[in-house]
């Protein structure tokens, strides 16, 4: 907490795997009209990389995911921010493609080195555990073992670098109300 007092600015992340419902949050937070004024909002990088034509998802490469790398590192630099998606995804999604020969060991290692070089700048992290089917938005994966390992990545690297994140269940509003509860 008292990172935040010294700063004056507070950078929060929604992460979690695909179709956990981080966009649908993000949206009802930016509803809210004392954020709105406080807050700058940042969508969700995949889906921005998908319209520029890049392979999303588990066909992710290089080009990709050095891209969502940096518009991490971007929105890193950005003063009272709540974002969909951050560092943590990067890594997380970074070495599934790694891991299924998608993306090359280097950047893997630039995925880690800029995860290890921003993780501690977030005040609050809001993970969001699948609770919901995959839904076909012609954007997300429908693929449910992609999704399964996606969690399983995310629980290990959550666990290994003892990140302390709030985990969010519930409804919209049971899990707005928790985010509101742990920002004020």
């Amino acid at each position: 907490m008292d990172k935040v007092l010294k700063r004056g600015f507070m950078k929060i992340a929604i992460t979690g795997a695909q179709s956990t419902g981080k966009t649908t949050l993000l949206k009802e937070l930016k509803r809210d009209s004392k954020l709105s004024l406080k807050y700058d909002f940042r969508d969700e990088i995949t889906r921005r990389m998908q319209k520029k034509g890049l392979s999303i998802n588990e066909g992710g490469n290089d080009i990709t995911q050095l891209l969502i790398m940096n518009s991490h590192i971007k929105n890193s630099l950005i003063d009272n921010v709540i974002m969909d998606r951050c560092v943590l995804d990067g890594l997380v999604y970074t070495d599934w493609m790694y891991d299924n020969k998608k993306v090359s060991q280097w950047v893997r290692e630039y995925a880690e080195n800029v995860f290890n070089l921003l993780i501690d700048r977030y005040d609050h992290i809001f993970y969001l555990i699948p609770e919901f089917s995959l839904e076909d938005d012609g954007v997300r994966s429908t693929n449910l073992q992609f999704r399964d390992d996606i969690v399983d990545l995310f629980d290990h690297y959550i666990k290994e670098y003892k990140i302390p994140v709030t985990r969010l269940t519930g409804t919209v509003e049971q899990r707005l109300n928790k985010i509101m509860e742990t920002i004020k």
